[in-house]
This record gives structure tokens, sequence and C-alpha cells, in this order.
């Protein structure tokens, strides 16, 4: 009977990250030595699909059927990390792509079917001193107030097991879902929760399943990795390209061109039957996904606090992540008129949210402004 524990792993949470697999990968960067605040940002962007009427930022938000992904969506968002394509595991598998990008935190995402063979690839990470990350359903998690009454796909951090007690030492911090545990659960809970289909009803699409197939995932640092000025440069480089619509992300133009395209989309809503499928649109799509809008602006502006006066006079860079703080709470304003237009069925409401789209644009055009002018000046120091 085996038994080990990984001691000291950081139980990270911040309300600006806004996603749970980030918050689980940033607890493991931390134990590693590094500030997630500049590993985990992403570039600023914006997407809408005029077709669908969906949005997103560095990958457009729909509603996934699987756990897999290619390398290219899996790419779409960091400086500093690379992601391989969702890989089958096997347990003769060479790892040569562990750290196929030297400048790069590489996370690896892995599937199995079978629970053995995941179950004992976690053992051998966990005894090689690293915690992993591994994807339940919160339907099997006795800790949570899903248990037994809703599914929902969730990242959490494994830092131990204990064959004689038959448990598993985990945590899982991201209080945004109301998560708040650490500690030990019985195996085969765990198991459970790792193998399920996670069945969901949505009121904009319907029925529709996303299986977890045992998906983990293991972060691998080289050894020659740093945070160079750089990457830091091209951080923010690219996050002007984008938003100025000079870079494509996976097909779809991006940046403040489409923030005018969105609105637009939102206008002829305003001409269309208002029928349910309207309503569940704003209420159950654009209510959720413009808060994610406005959780990566928040995201950007803890970068560049971060990095800010290395590149930037004090002046500029109050500016910068004022009009950051402020297009974020435009956007939740946004988010908050969706949800009650879809409550009210008020169609009036469209127009508000169009005046706030116009200050987001104001300020973002601003940013992106002032971040492409000095990114231009910058010299290293």
């Amino acid at each position: 009977m085996g038994r080990n524990t990984i001691l000291d792993v950081p139980r990270y949470f911040e309300a600006h990250v806004n996603d749970c697999f980030a918050t689980a990968y940033a607890a493991i960067i931390l134990h590693m030595g590094f500030n997630p605040n500049i590993i985990l940002a992403d570039y600023l962007s914006f997407m809408y699909e005029d077709s669908t009427g969906y949005i997103g930022t560095n990958f457009m938000y729909r509603f996934n059927a699987s756990v897999e992904f290619t390398e290219e969506e899996l790419n779409t968002s960091h400086e500093f990390v690379y992601l391989p394509k969702t890989t089958y595991y096997n347990e003769q598998m060479k790892f040569e792509q562990a750290n196929k990008y030297k400048d790069r935190i590489n996370i690896n995402m892995f599937i199995n079917d079978d629970s053995n063979i995941a179950y004992q690839r976690m053992k051998e990470v966990l005894d090689s001193n690293k915690p992993l990350c591994v994807v339940v359903d919160l339907f099997y998690m006795p800790y949570h107030k899903a248990y037994q009454k809703e599914h929902g796909l969730h990242a959490v951090v494994v830092t131990g097991y204990d064959e004689e007690n038959g448990t598993i030492e985990l945590f899982d911090k991201y209080k945004l879902s109301e998560s708040d545990f650490d500690g030990s659960l019985l195996m085969n809970e765990v198991e459970m929760s790792r193998v399920s289909d996670v069945p969901r009803e949505n009121p904009v699409i319907g029925l529709y399943k996303r299986p977890i197939r045992n998906l983990w995932m293991e972060i691998n640092i080289a050894q020659d990795f740093e945070i160079s000025e750089e990457k830091l440069k091209n951080m923010i480089k690219n996050s002007c390209s984008i938003m100025l619509g000079q870079k494509e992300i996976l097909g779809n133009k991006c940046g403040i061109e489409r923030l005018h395209a969105f609105q637009n989309g939102l206008l002829m809503r305003k001409e269309e039957e208002f029928n349910e499928a309207v309503i569940q649109m704003f209420k159950a799509y654009y209510n959720v996904t413009l808060k994610r809008v406005s959780r990566s602006r928040s995201r950007f502006k803890v970068f560049i606090e971060e990095i800010g006066l290395k590149f930037f006079p004090a002046k500029i860079l109050s500016e910068i992540v004022s009009d950051l703080e402020s297009s974020a709470k435009k956007w939740e304003i946004c988010a908050n008129l969706a949800l009650k237009l879809g409550i009210a069925k008020k169609v009036i409401l469209v127009d508000d949210m169009v005046k706030h789209l116009d200050t987001i644009i104001e300020l973002e055009t601003k940013i992106i402004d002032q971040l492409n002018k000095y990114t231009n000046q910058m010299v290293t120091l």
C-alpha cells in the first residue's frame, strides 16, 4: 500500500482569474516558483461571429461536447505557456513533447478511458513530487453544493494519495463557483467524477454531454526557463496587433472592429422577432460570456500592474490601469443588462448595452494607443 503527500502547494485563488483550470494551474506554477499573474496572462482581444452572435476573447465561447483540442486551439492566448494537443496517454509514452519549447511553461493535457491507467500515472507524477490538475464532475464531489444535484466539469489540484485508507488528497479553491475544499476524498468518489459524461441541459442548445475521460494536466518547466523582457514586450505587442485587427485568431477577425460589429449585431436583434431563442441568448449566453470578457480585462490589468513600471512612465501606467478597470466594469454592466433583458424581455435595453459599448470602445482604443506608443519606444533597461 502506497502513500505520498506533496507539502506546501499554495491554495491559490484570485477573483480576476475567473477560470477553474487557470486557478488550478496557478497553484502549481506558484509552487514551482513563478508568478501566475504574469505566466497565465492572456492577450487582450475580442471576437464576434456575425453568423451566430457568439463572442470570445482568444477563443470563441461555444458549448463544447469534448475535452479534446488541437494544438492550434490551445495556443491562442498566452506568451509564456505552450499546450500540446490533448493526447491519449499510454504507459509506453515517451515525453519528448513535455518540454517542446524551452522558453515556455508546458502544460500537457492527457486523457485515457482506463481509470486504472489514469490512476497509476497520477501516482507516478505525485511520486516525482509534482502536484497535478485533474478534471472532475462536481455532481460526484461531496463537498460541493452541486453534489448529486447538478453536473459540471471542473478542475482541482491533487497533492497526494493514501492507498491504505483509500483516499485522494486534493484542494479546490475556485470560490467563484463556491468551491472551498482542502482535504481527502474516497478514491471511488474521485474515480466516478473523472469518468462522468457530464450531461447538461442548456437553454440555448438543449441537452448535450461532455465526457471527461479521466482528463488530467501535467505542468513541466524547463530548467532554463525565464520571464524574459522580450516576452513581456511580445505580450503587449501581440495584444496591440490583435486589438488593431492586424492579427486573426483561428481564422477569426479580432479587435476594435469586432466591437463595432457586436454593437451592430445587437441593434439588429431589435428588428427581429424577440422569441425564446433570442431571450435565452441574452439570459443564458451573453450574461455569462460578457462577464468572461470583463474578467479578461481585469487579468490584463493585473498583468500590466505587475510589469508596468518596467516599461511605462508612472502617470501613463496609472491611466492604462484605470482605463482597464473602467472597461472591466462596463463589460460587467453589459452582462447585467443582458440578464435583465432576458428576464424583463424589454428589447429597449439593447440600446443601453450599445451605449456602454460606446464607452468600452473609447476606453480600449485609448488603451491600445498608449500601449502601442510606448511599446514602440521601449528600450532594454
